[in-house]
């Protein structure tokens, strides 16, 4: 149905309660906890640069699709999330997206400055844009495309442009370099209080308020008090259960700066961890000697090698598909006196890499990796009190409670016949599922998560027809899922809790602490801050019952490195 009115005319009332409901229909909250029930990237397509009609800028256009998307509005009750009055919350998913160029002869990419201004850019019919600058305030890094009114289903928009200000970057001929248009999918965390730890009686060196067990509520970015008897500081239980205890406790106390990022204001969080593909696409960019020290492998070994951990080493299907070279040494004739001299070898080339699980999350990464590729994407790593907000929301916390706000978990019993567990159908494939088979399988409480107690083992060897390894990212969310069966936090960000240990950076080290919420320059050069990374979430690897170690709250500190993986954030614009 169309409706058009001359200018100067009114809506009829009965045609405006008609718009008003359409619009309310399109207000689906429950919409962030679903999915397509498959592997559903962004896709990027037609992408081509042209005039823009201002000197030194020119336009770079594409189209951009994905398969499930929402933009909702919905109120918290106070008695809901503890605070006084009613919170009005909004939320969406959006694509962070940013532009790589490479000059003919370069080694590797280079980061595009985009224009900062926003009218700079054009967005669809239905789309938004908001443009993320560097830290500096200088350059335009990226922009986020999502949805400019409530609704959700597939999004597919033609013609977004973007402006490249090419003379900035040096390039004279904007159509004579090879161009990348690249995108991750990303869930808008809005301005809000949230509690830190959950009042559980189990320590787990949780956050509290003070000496007391009771969790405590973040309300501002201001400067934060760790440790003593205060009731508005944050305590950690003496860090009772963490591997690294924390350098505060309750008779020493610390000061965390107002810069550090306590997760109260506004951001982005990626929406899955890092997936095979995505770090596929990254060190595609790279130099050869980049590629080498990120993929810890000889980048330049023989076609077909598997980097990392090696083959199936955690599901790890990265692989040289063609090798890089470092171009033979060449000599060099002085001018003075005819000395011939070896200076350096020429170009070198980058591998090319490639994967046949690209959306099986990444594992197996070392503590830079994932700082490394949040510098690159204009991207940030995520704090631990981002994560506890990321999970729960502006909630009042639930004792013991994973992302999906319960205390209650999928499996738990692979010691003995007959086991119980996930078994695993498409491996590796867009439509890679799982079904349950036995009993302590999810349900209305038990939310589902992929860690080492769901793992359906054969009856003649525990080690059996183990997954062995993460899952496809987003796996849970169906078309008709809700939060717990789609094992979603508050916002829809899926798989916080299990698949693979999130590395945030960490509370309680004074070198972590300088960490001021510094966004990647656009290459793999971490910003200062990002060292001294605790895991949370749990995830595959470690006790056959580390099921307590998925739970929002908990602070252990250690993983085995194969099941740590990595999740960006970026403040909001």
């Amino acid at each position: 149905m169309t409706v058009r009115l001359a200018a100067g005319h009114a809506l009829p009332a009965a045609l405006a309660a008609f718009a008003a409901a359409t619009a309310l229909a399109g207000n689906d909250p429950e919409a962030r906890f679903r999915g397509t029930g498959r592997a559903d990237p962004i896709r990027i397509e037609n992408v081509a640069v042209k005039p823009s009609g201002a000197e030194g800028a020119s336009a770079i256009t594409f189209d951009i699709a994905w398969g499930h998307s929402w933009r909702a509005a919905w109120e918290v009750a106070p008695e809901q999330h503890g605070g006084e009055g009613t919170l009005k919350l909004e939320n969406w998913d959006a694509a962070w997206v940013f532009v790589k160029f490479r000059k003919h002869g370069a080694d590797g990419y280079t980061h595009a400055t985009l224009s900062t201004k926003g009218a700079d850019h054009e967005a669809p019919t239905g789309a938004r844009l908001d443009v993320g600058l560097s830290n500096d305030g200088k350059r335009g890094m990226g922009v986020f495309v999502c949805r400019s009114a409530p609704g959700h289903g597939p999004n597919d928009w033609k013609g977004v442009t973007l402006r490249w200000l090419h003379g900035v970057d040096r390039v004279p001929d904007p159509g004579a370099v090879e161009l990348k248009v690249l995108a991750i999918e990303m869930v808008y965390v809005p301005t809000c209080a949230f509690w830190a730890g959950d009042g559980s009686p189990e320590p787990a060196a949780q956050f509290c308020a003070g000496r007391t067990i009771a969790p405590l509520r973040i309300e501002s970015e201001e400067a934060l008090p760790l440790g003593g008897d205060g009731e508005r500081s944050l305590g950690n239980r003496d860090s009772i259960g963490r591997f690294w205890p924390d350098d505060f406790t309750s008779a020493i106390t610390r000061t965390l700066p107002g810069p550090f990022p306590k997760g109260y204001a506004a951001f982005y969080c990626m929406k899955y961890e890092i997936r095979q593909g995505q770090y596929v696409a990254f060190l595609s960019t790279l130099s050869l000697a980049k590629q080498g020290r990120l993929a810890r492998a000889k980048v330049d070994g023989p076609a077909g090698a598997f980097i990392g951990d090696g083959e199936n080493a955690d599901r790890n299907r990265i692989r040289l598909a063609v090798s890089g070279s470092r171009g033979p040494a060449y000599r060099e004739v002085s001018r003075r006196g005819g000395v011939v001299r070896t200076v350096a070898q020429s170009a070198a080339t980058p591998a090319v890499l490639q994967t046949d699980a690209p959306h099986v999350a990444c594992g197996g990464r070392t503590g830079l990796d994932g700082p490394a590729y949040a510098a690159w994407a204009g991207l940030r790593p995520m704090t631990e009190l981002e994560f506890e907000k990321a999970c729960r929301g502006p909630l009042k916390p639930v004792p013991g409670e994973y992302a999906w706000g319960t205390a209650a978990i999928a499996g738990t019993n692979n010691r003995e016949p007959p086991y119980d567990g996930y078994a695993l159908h498409s491996p590796g494939q867009a439509d890679e599922r799982v079904t349950w088979e036995g009993a302590n399988g999810p349900d209305v409480t038990r939310g589902n998560a992929a860690w080492n107690g769901t793992v359906k083992k054969g009856d003649s060897s525990y080690a059996a027809n183990a997954i062995g390894g993460p899952l496809r990212v987003g796996i849970f969310a169906t078309p008709g899922s809700g939060r717990v069966a789609a094992g979603a936090s508050y916002w829809g960000i899926m798989e916080l809790s299990g698949n693979m240990w999130e590395a945030t950076v960490e509370v309680g080290n004074h070198v972590a602490r300088r960490f001021a919420g510094t966004h990647g320059s656009g290459t793999p050069e971490p910003a200062e801050g990002w060292r001294s990374l605790i895991v949370r979430g749990g995830g595959k690897g470690g006790r056959r019952d580390c099921h307590r170690l998925l739970r929002t709250s908990q602070r252990a500190g250690v993983a085995d490195q194969d099941s740590v993986g990595f999740r960006c954030v970026r403040t909001a614009p």
